[in-house]
């Protein structure tokens, strides 16, 4: 259990956390399918949706744990999501393109977590809010903006500051020298098991896991939720 009379700081995940980043990423993947006339290759959206999503996933695990560097994850990204659907020339060049288009795209979407907005306005009236996110810098801070939630945070830390990412021990840190804060009167707050809650655990911060798939447990969470709302019943 967390003792909420000890919480002086509050860091929070933003993508599937706070900032719905599975929804806007559906928006933004159709954009570029679209816009770039993808169907010449791939007549289905879904086909070309669901590679990318799934060779995309790999690569995050893979960049979460220092494996690939962030250039690789996005030069490969579409790169091999274009070779699969059957583009054989000019693809590095075409694959850098997109994943530009995607990003810009991506950072304008507005779509929140259901409760995200109620859940941080709450937060920030009791506690220092700052971000803590493997994301790459000005992405996500225009992602908070065109949300229009940017400024119920404080300081945004991203792994591109320091060049280390979730859930490895020193970007934990570097987030508590950063923001004047001390690990036992820290909470972390994200969706992803691993990289937020397995890592802010062994860096001796609290944790609260928002379950948001229902799909996976995460046993050194001091607190779970499904719903953002009951964030404000544990602080």
């Amino acid at each position: 259990m967390i003792d909420k009379s000890k919480i002086k700081t509050v860091f929070v995940d933003v993508d599937d956390t706070v900032w719905w980043f599975t929804e806007n990423s559906k928006l933004s993947l159709r954009h570029v399918y679209d816009h770039f006339g993808l169907s010449r290759w791939e007549p289905s959206y879904e086909v070309f949706r669901d590679v990318y999503l799934t060779k995309n996933h790999e690569l995050w695990q893979l960049y979460h744990h220092g494996e690939i560097t962030k250039d690789f994850l996005l030069a490969e990204r579409f790169r091999y999501t274009l070779s699969q659907i059957g583009v054989s020339e000019g693809v590095e060049a075409l694959a850098k393109e997109i994943d530009d288009e995607y990003l810009r795209f991506l950072a304008l979407q507005r779509i929140v977590v259901p409760g995200a907005r109620e859940m941080l306005e709450y937060l920030s009236s009791r506690y220092r809010v700052h971000v803590l996110s493997n994301g790459f810098k000005g992405v996500q801070d225009r992602k908070l903006i065109s949300a229009g939630i940017r400024h119920l945070v404080d300081k945004i830390i991203i792994s591109d500051d320091c060049g280390i990412t979730k859930p490895q021990r020193g970007i934990f840190d570097y987030a508590l020298e950063q923001c004047h804060a001390q690990a036992e009167t820290t909470v972390m707050i994200g969706d992803n098991a691993d990289a937020d809650i397995a890592g802010a655990h062994n860096a001796g911060w609290h944790t609260i896991y928002f379950n948001l798939r229902g799909t996976e447990n995460c046993p050194v969470a001091d607190a779970e939720v499904d719903n953002l709302a009951d964030v404000m019943r544990i602080l």
